[in-house]
């Protein structure tokens, strides 16, 4: 075993690199998760974002419509699959996301119908992909059709929801496995009153995972 002369040498150079390796030690501080008040605010909505007051900004967009509804299922037996006379075009989850029409229905007493100009929004996803509808068409399930108080304000809808900002608020109240905002939820996506006046809007709420992730990346 080392004698007491040899331990202390040794002793000497780590208490050094302690030394100069520790710095001055800071008091805790109360972080964001901690105090959100969850009696005013839902708890997924408090834990996605640190600034949860901004979803408060704007105008709901269930108070700039009508009427939010979605679509309904229909036998696929029952579709056409080129135009014909009478037939409307279905617009489905994939159509909104840009790929061809590819069915055709006779309307039916029971069919979900949108008219031109409604605002058309994917319900499954992560992305919006909205569009203002260009001519009667029928929806299936996967969309949710908003018919505005203001039809001119349906492109401008569209283009927040199909945006960044609009897309990081979309994330934050996705559920389900298979990633799905609810008629509710997408009624309470609020858009910036500097966007309804034609304003540049000054970026998205950063779901907390990304959050985290880029304040560490740019430590």
């Amino acid at each position: 075993m080392p004698d007491d002369e040899t331990r202390a040498r040794m002793v000497s150079p780590l208490a050094a690199v302690e030394s100069s390796s520790r710095g001055q030690e800071e008091d805790a501080v109360a972080t964001w998760w901690t105090t959100a008040d969850l009696r005013r605010i839902d708890w997924k909505i408090a834990l996605a974002t640190p600034e949860p007051e901004r979803l408060f900004d704007g105008v709901a967009l269930a108070d700039l419509a009508i009427e939010i509804r979605s679509g309904k299922s229909f036998d696929r037996n029952a579709t056409l699959t080129a135009p014909a006379d009478g037939a409307l075009p279905v617009m489905t989850g994939s159509a909104l996301a840009g790929r061809p029409i590819t069915r055709w229905m006779i309307e039916t007493p029971t069919s979900s119908v949108a008219e031109a100009g409604d605002l058309l929004v994917a319900a499954v996803g992560e992305r919006a992909n909205a569009t203002v509808a260009k001519n009667r068409s029928i929806i299936d399930s996967g969309v949710y059709r908003v018919r505005l108080a203001e039809p001119r304000m349906a492109e401008v809808a569209a283009a927040f929801l199909n945006g960044q900002a609009g897309y990081g608020l979309r994330k934050i109240l996705l559920s389900g496995v298979i990633p799905r905002v609810s008629l509710k939820d997408l009624g309470l996506i609020r858009i910036p009153e500097s966007v309804l006046r034609g304003d540049a809007w000054g970026g998205p709420l950063e779901p907390l995972a990304e959050w985290l992730e880029r304040l560490l990346w740019n430590k």
